[in-house]
């Protein structure tokens, strides 16, 4: 495929005009709005089951074993999901993330996958079930499709930025 045609395969799929994937014929065509709205509910998904229901099998399918997850104090933190995934497991619970409204954004990648950004603000739950702020950041997720898991996406690469506590 040549570079136009690339440009102007990419154009439609972003319009709404092009399916994707080896059955383009069965299915409907993906949109790069049907494709956010899926990332955003696989979004609160991941972070339901790291922070609140402590459901590491939802982390094992969300997450590729190639993950690298970059954070802003730490650096190069991961280099896989199954050390992410310990860590996470041993944290969990007492906490919940909470996205901030109106600033999560999704961009197509080609036909590898999408980019997700967004703000939000980890908070911590108290006896009595309210909760409270404590720290605030930036990520950006960027998601790969692989028709292998569950939910035919993982996030492969993690970038956590501009933390600052509330």
């Amino acid at each position: 495929m040549t570079r136009t045609q690339k440009v102007l395969s990419t154009a439609a799929l972003a319009a709404g005009t092009l399916s994707v994937g080896a059955n383009a014929e069965t299915k409907p065509a993906e949109t790069a709005e049907s494709v956010a709205a899926d990332l955003q509910a696989l979004d609160a998904r991941l972070f339901k089951a790291a922070f609140e229901d402590c459901n590491m099998a939802v982390l094992e399918e969300l997450l590729a074993d190639d993950l690298e997850f970059y954070h802003d104090r730490d650096g190069l933190s991961y280099t896989g999901s199954d050390a992410f995934i310990a860590d996470v497991k041993k944290d969990c619970g007492g906490g919940k993330r909470v996205l901030v409204d109106g600033s999560l954004t999704t961009h197509m990648i080609g036909d590898f996958g999408a980019m997700q950004h967004g703000r939000h603000e980890f908070h911590q739950i108290m006896p009595d079930g309210s909760s409270i702020a404590r720290e605030k950041g930036v990520f950006m997720h960027l998601w790969k499709r692989n028709p292998d898991s569950g939910s035919g996406w993982q996030i492969t690469r993690v970038i956590s930025y501009d933390h600052e506590g509330i």
